[in-house]
Order: structure tokens, then sequence, then C-alpha cells
């Protein structure tokens, strides 16, 4: 079987935080900004930091496609005024000026792994909740960057991750291609992937589904779905295709759903 030249046959979106990296740096952050609205405010960080989250939740249930309900810094500005703070500090340039490669952990050697994807008939895009501010620098400090042909946000996408059609300035050039979505999250690389048709690998290290095959592991998930904070609580009966703890599994399982597609080594 021949392919024509530069034809992709398959693409694989990537999710960024707890699949690829821990960022550590944006912990700082958000203290520095949290600390400021206390500080002004008498508040407690800990009720700020929540109210933190509240508004970033309440955003992503009653406006998930507008880029603002990922944009921590204007919720930081919604957050403070709340409380009668303006803020001396941006959030969006603490981000910039703290991002280094101390504090940002690579997962499961994932540059290499990655690396070990590449190949002609492959296209390996990140898929992201995060806007591209944000990823951008965690990407360049990580040395992930150059390793992908594109990146996907909700502010380049102009819809949440969770959204249809967040992916489809990629899927609808190649609509025969295999499609894999490789994440930590159970709504946005399970859910959303498997309602679109694309094969959904969940990264989840959980030691006892070690015994198992990544392809047999999702019958076992529900007796550990709780170890998953992403996973909705409300449940659901939408399983992985596979299940990884680690990245390094991923290139054998490509290959494998590779084959049974038909789709040469080479492309």
């Amino acid at each position: 079987m021949s392919t024509p030249e530069n034809a992709i046959e398959t693409i694989i979106f990537f999710d960024i935080d707890a699949t690829l990296v821990e960022n550590r740096f944006s912990t700082r952050v958000m203290a520095d900004i949290l600390q400021e609205i206390a500080d002004a405010s008498g508040q407690p960080r800990d009720a700020l930091g929540r109210a933190l989250v509240a508004e970033n939740q309440r955003r992503q249930l009653e406006t998930p496609d507008d880029p603002l309900t990922m944009d921590w810094g204007d919720i930081a500005l919604t957050v403070a005024q709340q409380y009668g703070v303006s803020l001396s500090q941006s959030l969006d340039a603490l981000w910039e000026a703290y991002a280094n490669v101390d504090e940002v952990d690579l997962l499961d050697d994932s540059p290499a792994v990655v690396a070990s994807l590449k190949a002609p008939h492959r296209q390996l895009v990140i898929a992201t909740k995060g806007l591209s501010k944000y990823q951008y620098p965690v990407l360049r400090v990580s040395g992930l960057l150059d390793l992908f042909d594109g990146i996907l946000a909700p502010d380049i996408a102009g819809l949440h991750k969770a959204s249809p059609g967040y992916h489809n300035s990629y899927t609808r050039t190649a609509p025969d291609a295999l499609i894999v979505q490789v994440g930590d999250h159970y709504e946005d690389d399970v859910m959303a992937p498997k309602r679109n048709g694309f094969v959904s690998i969940l990264r989840a290290p959980i030691e006892e589904l070690a015994v198992h095959d990544a392809f047999e592991r999702p019958q076992y998930f529900p007796a550990y779905a709780d170890r998953l904070h992403t996973y909705p609580k409300e449940g659901t009966n939408v399983l992985p295709d596979a299940i990884v703890l680690s990245l390094q599994e991923v290139p054998a399982l490509i290959n494998q759903l590779e084959a049974e597609k038909g789709i040469p080594k080479n492309g």
C-alpha cells in the first residue's frame, strides 16, 4: 500500500498539564496574586484561591467557548475587584517572568516519547484547555515546542477543548486519518474525544492496572475511578480505548492502532 507524499494518516493530539509536564512555577504566580489580594482585603488566601477556582468553573459552565473563560489574568482581576482590590501586578506578566525550566517537570521523559513518534505520515499537535499565552512559555522552557506540528487552544480554535469542532482545523484536512487524543483529563481527553469518534488514550498512573494490557485496562478502571480527580462526580459509561501508566507505552499503542487500520509503518 502506497500513499501520496506527505499524506497525513495519523493525527495525535496531546494534552500538556499532567500529561507531558507538571508546571510548578504556576503555583508561585497564583500565590503572589492571592497574597496581594489577601493583604489588601483581609480575606484568607485559601478562601481567595477557592474564589478563583469557582469563577473559572462558573465561566466553563456558562460561557465555555469564550476565551476569557480560561483567562486566569482576567479571572484574577475579577476576583480582586469583587473584594475592592486593584492589582498592582499582572498575572500574565508574572507568568512570563516566572517561567523556567527548573520548575517544569517532564513526565515520563515526554520529549523523547514525542520525538520517537515523529514520522512523515503523522501530525503531532498540542490540544490544550489552557490559553496559548500560558502554554507557549511552558512548551518553550521544556523543549517541547519544536517537537510538535501545531497547537490548539481555546483562543486559537475559538472553542473550549471539550466543545464539538475544537479539533476541526486539523481533522477536516485528513478526514480518513486515525485520530488519537492522549491526556489525563476525563472530560477533555476521554469523553469529548470519544464523542468525536477519536481514539482516547488516558494517562492514569494507577499501579494496580499494570498487570493488564493497555487496551484491557479500561474495563477495570471504574474500580479506581475515584483516584482521578477529573472523573465526573455523576459517573459515566464512557471509557477510554486504552490506559497508560506512562507515556512510554504510547508509541507501541500507536503502532498497533496503525497496523489495525492498515497504515504502513513508514506511512
